[in-house]
């Protein structure tokens, strides 16, 4: 479970406040304070919400490790919604990859942007909003001559085409306790390739649901620099006991009064695991797969 710092620091990342915090609990601001206060407890059952939203708002657990990355996009459109964004480029007199280009720019610089990006990355149904690439093809901050796309066609900006790709599942991780990485190779197709040093993975376990569920198939990158991700980073930790997949976290020692490295679930009804000396993080999480078909 999250400490009250952990809490705190989450808030604070966010942009949000106790009183936002209070209204999700369903509690009084006041309440909530006297949890935070030097002999305050938060109760267990407020514990669990707590960790929930801190899941949902958490960020992407992977790192862009170069601009070159960029130059290759996937995006999967239905036809009904390839006719719309074709004949969106032939209206404005611009390639397809330009377009796509003013996509990404008005989801990164638009409040309306911003709420279709937060909708696909916690799974919620999309906003009702206009998509308006006028100012951006102008340059103004306001036209007349406003362009409307329908959000439909981007609902799968961050999924892949419609080539498959024949990828190959390399064994499996304990999403649980630390246990031996059984390694039964199989082969699939997915609708995007693997980048550089990528791999997929099996997870069997509960403990990171309900983001990565039990027989997820996800796409782990290896890492070797630097030697230990940021707190919040979903890794493939091993040592001497085994493999896991957790989320790298750290907690106060109540003994030491240091900030130590833990393992941690997503899944409230597992415990932390704290890593040993000789372990180490083996690869980071990058995504889950949602269409793939074994071979």
């Amino acid at each position: 479970m999250p400490t009250k710092e952990e809490i705190t620091q989450w808030l604070k990342k966010t942009g949000r406040d106790r009183f936002w915090l209070a209204e999700k609990c369903l509690v009084s601001y006041k309440h909530l304070n006297n949890w935070f206060s030097k002999n305050g407890k938060i109760p267990d059952a407020k514990l669990v919400i707590i960790q929930k939203l801190m899941a949902e708002t958490q960020a992407p657990p992977y790192e862009i490790e170069d601009k070159g990355n960029m130059s290759k996009l996937f995006i999967t459109l239905d036809p009904e919604s390839q006719d719309a964004v074709l004949a969106e480029c032939r209206r404005l007199n611009i390639t397809l990859s330009a377009y796509c280009s003013l996509v990404v720019e008005w989801c990164a610089t638009t409040p309306e942007g911003h709420a279709v990006i937060e909708s696909l990355i916690k799974g919620t149904p999309l906003p009702s909003v206009i998509m308006n690439l006028g100012p951006l093809i102008s340059g103004e901050k306001e036209n007349t001559r406003k362009q409307f796309v329908p959000v439909k066609a981007f609902s799968s900006i961050i999924s892949t085409s419609n080539e498959r790709y024949n990828l190959s599942v390399i064994g499996n991780i304990a999403a649980g306790g630390l246990q031996a990485g059984d390694t039964i190779p199989y082969h699939i197709t997915a609708n995007r390739p693997l980048g550089k040093d990528e791999y997929v993975l099996r997870v069997e376990g509960k403990s990171m649901e309900p983001i990565i569920p039990d027989g997820a198939l996800v796409i782990m990158r290896k890492h070797t620099i630097p030697p230990i991700p940021k707190p919040g980073t979903i890794v493939e930790y091993y040592d001497e006991r085994g493999v896991t997949l957790k989320k790298l976290a750290r907690k106060k020692n109540p003994e030491t009064g240091k900030m130590d490295y833990v393992l941690h679930p997503l899944n409230p009804a597992f415990g932390d695991i704290e890593p040993m000396d000789g372990g180490r993080v083996s690869a980071v999480y990058v995504e889950t797969l949602k269409d793939w078909r074994k071979i």
